[in-house]
């Protein structure tokens, strides 16, 4: 079966087997992340902290600084002669901007996930007819469901039975993954969307349609329209920490605002953590009375989900709170 004829089948096909994770586990991998400009990233930390207390003493997340997709490729393409989990020399790597569009066409098959999204984030190994096979997928919208049930519990649970609307501020990268969390995985009926450019969000929602994304974006362009919306419960932040200056971000600082101060609160993911967690936006909701998660948290969920993928052991099964701790403590030395 060719590359072509493996992106059109589904990642859930029944011919796809997971390796044997005992037998994956005695075994030596380096994991790779592929991008650029991420010499001060912290996913080392967490990984390779996580590896470690999970008794995986010669697995090794490193850095790869790159735009080098051929070199990626001998890393990926490395299991072309194995048949078997034993003979496995690659078992999986990450891909950071402004890599993630550009590897979806160099893995063998993609997950719904990864092309309503329209980038992967991880790339793992699964056998097909005997063979391994790389699958790409984006862990930032498990990540954002996983981080959004464990913090606030009772508002996710609650929101998965009224079904009311998901907010996302921000047309940027980490947009689409908010989107798609919040209408599959969270329960929100309809996703709104506020952004400094309403061209911008409605080519996100005819994208996102055209790769499968079933759910409504409507973008939200004044206060004056969000006063007449039912208001949402679980709001997920996608932009850099900045003061509103141009007229188009004030109006649309504005129309967040109407929704800050609506009279239901609920939980709120601020993505953004650098060059500090507690931003602007942080702030502003938090005064107002929801309760905000903060963005090393949602690139520790993603990871953790990365490791689920690589490493066989479940979400419970990994101490998730410590690797908060660690990860949290460190982040900004």
């Amino acid at each position: 079966m060719s590359r072509t004829d493996l992106q059109n089948s589904s990642s859930t096909d029944s011919m796809l087997k997971q390796p044997d994770f005992d037998t994956l586990r005695k075994k030596k991998f380096t994991y790779r992340l592929f991008g650029v400009g991420i010499s001060h990233s912290k996913a080392p930390l967490m990984h390779n902290f996580l590896f470690g207390k999970l008794g995986l003493k010669d697995f090794n997340y490193e850095i790869m600084d790159s735009l080098d997709v051929d070199l990626y490729l001998q890393y990926t393409g490395a299991n072309k002669d194995a048949t078997c989990e034993d003979e496995l020399v690659y078992n999986g790597s990450a891909v950071t901007m402004p890599n993630k569009v550009t590897m979806t066409k160099y893995v063998d098959l993609i997950d719904d996930n990864a092309k309503a999204v329209g980038a992967i984030n991880t790339i793992y190994v699964r056998f097909r007819d005997g063979k391994p096979i790389t699958i790409g997928t984006n862990t930032d919208t498990i990540g954002i469901r996983d981080l959004l049930k464990f913090n606030a519990p009772v508002t996710v649970e609650k929101n998965m039975e009224s079904k009311k609307p998901g907010l996302v501020y921000g047309g940027g990268g980490a947009c689409r993954s908010a989107i798609y969390a919040l209408y599959e995985y969270l329960g929100c009926s309809k996703i709104y969307v506020v952004n400094r450019f309403p061209e911008e969000v409605q080519a996100i929602a005819e994208d996102m349609k055209a790769n499968g994304f079933a759910g409504e974006i409507v973008p939200v362009e004044t206060p004056e329209q969000a006063e007449k919306l039912e208001k949402p419960e679980l709001v997920v932040l996608t932009v850099p920490d900045f003061e509103a200056v141009s007229e188009q971000e004030k109006l649309a600082r504005a129309t967040l605002e109407v929704f800050i101060q609506s009279k239901d609160k609920g939980a709120v993911l601020e993505m953004c953590y650098h060059p500090q967690e507690i931003t602007r936006l942080y702030t502003a909701f938090e005064n107002a009375g929801w309760k905000v998660v903060g963005g090393v948290e949602a690139m520790i969920y993603q990871g953790l989900a990365q490791q689920v993928l690589w490493t066989g052991y479940e979400l419970d099964e990994m101490p998730v709170k410590e690797v908060v701790e660690h990860v949290s403590k460190n982040v900004h030395h």
